[in-house]
Protein backbone atom coordinates (compact mmCIF):
# COMPACT_ATOMS: atom_id res chain seq x y z
CA UNK A 1 0.00 0.00 0.00
CA UNK A 2 1.32 3.25 -1.05
CA UNK A 3 1.76 5.78 1.66
CA UNK A 4 -0.68 8.87 1.54
CA UNK A 5 1.64 12.58 0.85
CA UNK A 6 0.63 14.17 4.33
CA UNK A 7 -0.62 17.85 2.88
CA UNK A 8 2.28 20.39 2.79
CA UNK A 9 1.34 23.47 4.99
CA UNK A 10 2.48 26.79 4.46
CA UNK A 11 5.10 28.84 7.03
CA UNK A 12 1.29 31.51 6.57
CA UNK A 13 -0.71 28.30 7.63
CA UNK A 14 1.66 27.11 10.19
CA UNK A 15 1.81 30.65 12.07
CA UNK A 16 -1.95 31.22 11.55
CA UNK A 17 -2.04 27.52 13.45
CA UNK A 18 -0.12 29.05 16.33
CA UNK A 19 -1.96 31.99 16.69
CA UNK A 20 -5.04 30.20 16.75
CA UNK A 21 -4.04 28.04 19.46
CA UNK A 22 -3.09 30.89 21.50
CA UNK A 23 -6.52 32.19 20.63
CA UNK A 24 -7.79 29.10 22.42
CA UNK A 25 -5.14 27.78 25.25
CA UNK A 26 -3.77 31.42 26.18
CA UNK A 27 -6.52 34.15 25.80
CA UNK A 28 -5.08 36.07 28.23
CA UNK A 29 -1.80 36.45 27.06
CA UNK A 30 -2.38 39.13 24.84
CA UNK A 31 1.14 40.07 23.73
CA UNK A 32 1.96 36.31 22.93
CA UNK A 33 -1.43 36.48 20.56
CA UNK A 34 -0.57 39.63 18.75
CA UNK A 35 3.25 38.83 17.79
CA UNK A 36 1.72 35.69 16.25
CA UNK A 37 -1.18 37.35 14.22
CA UNK A 38 1.62 39.16 13.26
CA UNK A 39 4.02 36.90 11.75
CA UNK A 40 1.28 35.46 10.01
CA UNK A 41 -0.26 38.64 8.63
CA UNK A 42 3.56 39.39 7.61
CA UNK A 43 3.41 36.26 5.82
CA UNK A 44 0.56 36.85 4.13
CA UNK A 45 -2.53 35.76 5.70
CA UNK A 46 -5.71 37.91 5.14
CA UNK A 47 -7.59 37.00 8.71
CA UNK A 48 -3.99 37.75 10.88
CA UNK A 49 -3.62 41.11 8.90
CA UNK A 50 -7.46 41.96 10.15
CA UNK A 51 -6.57 40.87 13.60
CA UNK A 52 -3.59 42.77 13.31
CA UNK A 53 -5.52 45.70 12.79
CA UNK A 54 -7.95 45.18 15.88
CA UNK A 55 -4.62 44.88 17.77
CA UNK A 56 -3.27 47.97 16.86
CA UNK A 57 -6.43 49.57 17.07
CA UNK A 58 -7.59 48.71 20.85
CA UNK A 59 -3.65 48.38 21.97
CA UNK A 60 -4.90 44.84 22.86
CA UNK A 61 -1.22 43.59 23.07
CA UNK A 62 0.49 46.14 21.56
CA UNK A 63 0.82 50.35 21.98
CA UNK A 64 -1.87 51.46 20.30
CA UNK A 65 -1.18 52.48 16.80
CA UNK A 66 -4.49 54.05 14.24
CA UNK A 67 -1.96 54.44 11.23
CA UNK A 68 -0.71 51.06 11.59
CA UNK A 69 -4.37 49.69 12.52
CA UNK A 70 -5.70 51.38 9.36
CA UNK A 71 -2.88 50.18 7.06
CA UNK A 72 -2.77 46.03 8.08
CA UNK A 73 -7.11 46.44 7.62
CA UNK A 74 -6.60 48.14 4.27
CA UNK A 75 -4.09 45.28 3.44
CA UNK A 76 -6.58 42.81 4.40
CA UNK A 77 -9.56 44.80 3.04
CA UNK A 78 -7.58 44.97 -0.44
CA UNK A 79 -6.81 40.87 -0.60
CA UNK A 80 -10.89 40.52 -0.23
CA UNK A 81 -11.66 40.11 3.51
CA UNK A 82 -14.90 40.89 4.50
CA UNK A 83 -14.77 41.48 7.80
CA UNK A 84 -11.54 44.30 7.21
CA UNK A 85 -13.93 46.33 4.75
CA UNK A 86 -16.40 45.99 7.71
CA UNK A 87 -14.22 46.73 10.17
CA UNK A 88 -12.81 50.25 7.86
CA UNK A 89 -16.66 51.19 7.60
CA UNK A 90 -16.77 51.60 11.60
CA UNK A 91 -13.46 53.19 11.54
CA UNK A 92 -14.76 55.84 9.27
CA UNK A 93 -18.24 56.22 10.45
CA UNK A 94 -17.10 56.73 14.26
CA UNK A 95 -13.91 58.00 13.64
CA UNK A 96 -11.74 55.24 15.21
CA UNK A 97 -8.87 55.97 14.54
CA UNK A 98 -9.36 58.08 11.69
CA UNK A 99 -11.17 60.96 11.17
CA UNK A 100 -15.16 60.58 10.81
CA UNK A 101 -16.02 60.49 7.17
CA UNK A 102 -19.81 58.90 6.33
CA UNK A 103 -18.63 58.96 2.57
CA UNK A 104 -16.15 56.62 3.11
CA UNK A 105 -18.24 54.94 5.97
CA UNK A 106 -20.74 53.53 2.98
CA UNK A 107 -18.08 52.91 0.73
CA UNK A 108 -16.32 50.39 3.37
CA UNK A 109 -19.95 49.33 4.51
CA UNK A 110 -21.12 49.12 0.55
CA UNK A 111 -17.78 46.93 -0.53
CA UNK A 112 -18.34 44.67 2.47
CA UNK A 113 -22.11 44.16 2.08
CA UNK A 114 -20.99 43.27 -1.53
CA UNK A 115 -18.49 40.70 -0.51
CA UNK A 116 -21.57 39.32 1.86
CA UNK A 117 -21.12 40.70 4.92
CA UNK A 118 -24.33 40.67 6.15
CA UNK A 119 -24.57 43.13 8.84
CA UNK A 120 -23.07 45.44 6.47
CA UNK A 121 -26.00 46.39 4.69
CA UNK A 122 -27.65 46.99 8.03
CA UNK A 123 -25.11 49.66 9.02
CA UNK A 124 -25.34 51.23 5.21
CA UNK A 125 -28.73 51.58 5.21
CA UNK A 126 -28.50 53.43 8.57
CA UNK A 127 -26.46 56.09 6.82
CA UNK A 128 -28.90 56.36 3.47
CA UNK A 129 -32.05 56.71 5.54
CA UNK A 130 -29.97 59.76 7.47
CA UNK A 131 -29.51 61.11 3.71
CA UNK A 132 -31.01 64.25 2.63
CA UNK A 133 -30.66 62.63 -1.01
CA UNK A 134 -34.00 61.12 -2.38
CA UNK A 135 -32.18 58.46 -4.15
CA UNK A 136 -30.32 57.38 -1.18
CA UNK A 137 -34.27 57.80 0.74
CA UNK A 138 -35.63 55.49 -1.64
CA UNK A 139 -32.35 52.79 -1.72
CA UNK A 140 -33.13 53.27 1.95
CA UNK A 141 -36.77 51.82 1.48
CA UNK A 142 -35.35 49.43 -1.01
CA UNK A 143 -33.27 47.02 1.98
CA UNK A 144 -35.89 48.17 4.83
CA UNK A 145 -38.53 46.46 2.31
CA UNK A 146 -36.34 43.30 1.67
CA UNK A 147 -35.65 42.76 5.21
CA UNK A 148 -39.01 43.41 6.52
CA UNK A 149 -40.46 40.53 3.67
CA UNK A 150 -38.37 38.37 6.10
CA UNK A 151 -39.83 39.50 9.21
CA UNK A 152 -37.08 41.42 10.72
CA UNK A 153 -39.01 44.17 13.00
CA UNK A 154 -36.72 46.80 13.10
CA UNK A 155 -36.58 47.20 9.15
CA UNK A 156 -40.25 46.51 9.52
CA UNK A 157 -40.43 49.55 12.24
CA UNK A 158 -38.22 51.64 9.92
CA UNK A 159 -40.18 50.92 6.99
CA UNK A 160 -43.37 52.45 8.88
CA UNK A 161 -41.13 55.33 9.83
CA UNK A 162 -40.71 56.00 6.00
CA UNK A 163 -44.09 56.02 5.56
CA UNK A 164 -44.74 58.24 8.54
CA UNK A 165 -42.25 60.86 7.52
CA UNK A 166 -42.82 60.43 3.84
CA UNK A 167 -38.83 59.22 3.38
CA UNK A 168 -38.25 57.54 0.42
CA UNK A 169 -41.75 56.83 0.05
CA UNK A 170 -45.17 58.74 -0.08
CA UNK A 171 -46.15 59.80 3.49
CA UNK A 172 -49.05 57.40 4.07
CA UNK A 173 -50.32 57.37 8.32
CA UNK A 174 -52.34 54.13 7.53
CA UNK A 175 -49.32 52.00 6.13
CA UNK A 176 -47.20 53.32 8.83
CA UNK A 177 -49.37 52.35 11.12
CA UNK A 178 -49.64 48.83 9.34
CA UNK A 179 -46.20 48.76 9.61
CA UNK A 180 -45.38 49.53 13.25
CA UNK A 181 -48.59 47.03 14.15
CA UNK A 182 -46.46 44.19 12.74
CA UNK A 183 -42.96 45.13 13.77
CA UNK A 184 -44.97 45.60 17.76
CA UNK A 185 -46.37 42.00 17.44
CA UNK A 186 -42.64 40.58 16.64
CA UNK A 187 -41.76 42.57 20.23
CA UNK A 188 -40.11 45.33 18.99
CA UNK A 189 -40.57 48.24 21.70
CA UNK A 190 -39.56 51.45 19.38
CA UNK A 191 -42.74 50.40 17.52
CA UNK A 192 -45.04 49.59 20.39
CA UNK A 193 -44.18 52.96 21.39
CA UNK A 194 -45.01 54.45 18.13
CA UNK A 195 -48.60 52.48 18.13
CA UNK A 196 -48.87 53.83 21.66
CA UNK A 197 -48.52 57.18 20.88
CA UNK A 198 -50.63 57.12 17.47
CA UNK A 199 -53.25 55.83 19.32
CA UNK A 200 -52.98 58.40 21.97
CA UNK A 201 -53.05 61.50 19.83
CA UNK A 202 -55.29 60.23 16.75
CA UNK A 203 -52.17 59.96 14.46
CA UNK A 204 -53.74 57.95 11.27
CA UNK A 205 -55.41 56.07 14.23
CA UNK A 206 -59.16 56.62 15.97
CA UNK A 207 -58.08 58.07 19.30
CA UNK A 208 -58.05 55.21 21.84
CA UNK A 209 -56.48 55.46 25.33
CA UNK A 210 -56.76 52.18 26.19
CA UNK A 211 -55.05 51.14 23.31
CA UNK A 212 -52.55 53.12 23.87
CA UNK A 213 -52.04 52.19 27.48
CA UNK A 214 -51.62 48.73 26.45
CA UNK A 215 -48.52 48.89 23.94
CA UNK A 216 -47.07 51.67 26.30
CA UNK A 217 -47.18 49.36 28.66
CA UNK A 218 -45.83 46.58 26.45
CA UNK A 219 -42.29 48.98 25.25
CA UNK A 220 -42.29 49.74 29.35
CA UNK A 221 -41.56 46.08 30.23
CA UNK A 222 -38.67 46.10 27.88
CA UNK A 223 -37.19 49.35 29.37
CA UNK A 224 -38.28 52.13 27.41
CA UNK A 225 -38.05 55.11 29.60
CA UNK A 226 -40.37 56.96 26.51
CA UNK A 227 -42.71 54.84 27.12
CA UNK A 228 -42.84 54.75 31.02
CA UNK A 229 -43.06 58.79 31.00
CA UNK A 230 -46.33 58.25 29.03
CA UNK A 231 -47.76 55.67 31.51
CA UNK A 232 -47.01 58.30 34.23
CA UNK A 233 -48.78 61.06 32.15
CA UNK A 234 -51.51 58.63 31.88
CA UNK A 235 -52.21 58.00 35.52
CA UNK A 236 -50.77 61.73 36.36
CA UNK A 237 -53.87 62.94 34.01
CA UNK A 238 -56.16 60.28 33.93
CA UNK A 239 -56.33 59.47 30.63
CA UNK A 240 -58.26 56.28 29.72
CA UNK A 241 -57.08 55.14 32.98
CA UNK A 242 -58.24 56.04 36.92
CA UNK A 243 -56.04 59.06 38.20
CA UNK A 244 -53.48 57.52 40.29
CA UNK A 245 -50.69 59.58 42.00
CA UNK A 246 -48.92 56.45 43.52
CA UNK A 247 -48.77 54.99 40.02
CA UNK A 248 -48.02 57.86 38.15
CA UNK A 249 -45.37 58.23 40.43
CA UNK A 250 -44.02 54.54 39.71
CA UNK A 251 -43.85 54.60 36.08
CA UNK A 252 -41.88 58.70 36.29
CA UNK A 253 -39.33 56.95 38.95
CA UNK A 254 -39.27 54.34 36.24
CA UNK A 255 -38.42 56.27 33.40
CA UNK A 256 -36.26 59.08 35.71
CA UNK A 257 -34.23 55.87 36.54
CA UNK A 258 -32.86 55.45 32.69
CA UNK A 259 -32.31 58.70 32.18
CA UNK A 260 -35.46 60.13 30.98
CA UNK A 261 -35.24 64.22 32.47
CA UNK A 262 -39.23 64.95 32.25
CA UNK A 263 -39.82 62.43 34.07
CA UNK A 264 -37.60 63.06 36.87
CA UNK A 265 -39.11 66.86 36.79
CA UNK A 266 -42.80 65.34 37.29
CA UNK A 267 -41.70 62.67 39.65
CA UNK A 268 -40.16 65.86 41.98
CA UNK A 269 -43.56 67.77 40.86
CA UNK A 270 -45.96 64.96 42.50
CA UNK A 271 -43.44 64.51 45.64
CA UNK A 272 -44.08 68.12 46.44
CA UNK A 273 -47.93 67.57 45.86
Amino acid sequence: MRRKTPPVRSLADVAMGRAWTIEETQPDDRKALFEAYLAAARLGKMEAMTNVGLHFLYGDGVRRDPKRSRMWTEKAAALGDDVAAFNLGLAYYFGRGVRKNKGLAEAWYRLAAARGFAVAEGNLVDILFASPEAHQLKEAVRIYRKYARQGDPVATYNLGLAYEQGKGVRKSLKRANAYYETSAKGGYADAQLALGYNYSNGVGLPTDAMRAFGWFRLAAKQGSAKASFNLGLMFANGEGVPVSKARAMRHFREAANLGHVRAARWLRKLEKA
